[in-house]
């Protein structure tokens, strides 16, 4: 019933079109993975599209891209064509993209959680990802529907980070709890392979889910094994440790946001230091949430330290590319996700 619905209410975005504009901070359900499963695709021309639009049969989107994407078929997903070629031309694409996506949809980084005070955490079901085949799989017994359902999250989720940039997150497990909204954690003693933890419920908010998500994976890419040299311990460790991470290599992306950030530490508003409240829990936290908003909004001027943490991540250009393409598929994720703007 849920894929019934989002069916719907993706085909009359599609109908639509893009450039309406919804409230700001509109509520977006997340329900079901986005309808997209085919493994050829079709894209449309600008005429096409208004004879679509002038049209009362029936539509059909599942083999679909929009004329301005481009089709991965390796991912079965579409994503907005990239329109840059260099360093500085991709930061200030992404920067029109985010102004673009701003105005239809309100802020990337609005978040409104409520939790229910059912702390911990209940494990529903844990799944193997495959890649290649673009699934997750279970010897565990569940039913069709829960099975349908939990791969929606997961493809929710690998629809907005590129697989190359995720292949060591290899398995995925779906939770109950009312004050986690997902997790990663390292399998191994050496932090090669992780494991994806969401909760069960649904985010309400499209902008939560998607500072969720990449929260999530920051942490994935601050601590995996070219990160943290897990077989080193505290006494041992000649660089930075941090007591719930490990020993962190020199070059590592936390070991030079530490120095510059945590090191000495500052006093002042909190909001001139961190992006959110969670930030001040530790360097860690402080990292994936300044990630996440690094990604989600425009580059910013450098006024505070806030902001200094965002520009931080601008000195990597791997990490100005990453942003670039999490962008291009952020724009497809939104547009095909079931808009319930506030009323």
């Amino acid at each position: 019933m849920k894929l019934f619905r989002f069916l719907l209410v993706a085909i009359a975005l599609f109908l639509v079109g893009c450039k309406e504009s919804v409230e700001e901070n509109p509520v977006v359900m997340i329900n079901a993975k986005p309808a997209i499963e085919a493994s050829s695709i079709i894209e449309r021309s600008e005429k096409e599209d208004l004879a679509l639009e002038s049209s009362s049969d029936e539509i059909e989107l599942l083999n679909v891209c929009n004329s301005n994407e481009i089709y991965i078929k390796e991912e079965k997903t579409c994503s907005l064509k990239i329109e840059c070629s260099d360093y500085n031309s991709c930061i200030e694409w992404g920067n029109k993209i985010i102004e673009t996506l701003e105005a239809d949809y309100g802020s990337l980084t609005f978040e409104e959680s409520v939790a229910t005070g059912n702390e911990g955490i209940t494990l529903l079901a844990s799944y193997n990802i495959d890649n290649e085949g673009e699934m997750i799989y279970t010897v565990q017994e569940v039913s069709g529907e829960m099975l349908d359902y939990h791969s929606h999250l997961w493809y929710s989720f690998s629809w907005l980070i590129p697989e190359r940039y995720r292949k060591e997150i290899n398995q995925f497990e779906v939770f109950e709890s009312g004050d986690t909204l997902a997790y990663v954690s390292t399998q191994d003693r050496n932090g090669r392979f992780w494991t994806l933890g969401m909760n069960n419920e649904d985010i309400e908010l499209a902008s939560e889910t998607l500072v969720t998500y990449l929260h999530e994976y920051a942490h994935f890419l601050s601590l995996n094994q070219s990160q943290v040299n897990y077989r080193v311990a505290e006494e041992r460790c000649s660089s930075l440790f941090l007591k719930d991470s490990g020993c962190f290599y020199e070059d590592a992306y936390l070991s030079d946001f530490y120095k510059r950030f945590w090191e000495l530490g500052g006093h002042g508003k909190i909001e001139d230091f961190y992006v959110s409240r969670y930030a001040m829990y530790s360097p860690e936290e402080d990292f994936s949430e300044s990630f996440a908003h690094f990604v989600l909004t425009k580059k910013p001027s450098g006024q505070n330290v806030m902001e200094e943490k965002l520009l931080f991540f601008y000195q990597y250009e791997e990490l100005v590319q990453l942003r670039t393409e999490i962008l291009a598929r952020t724009a497809t994720w939104l547009v095909r996700s079931a808009i319930n703007p506030k009323n």
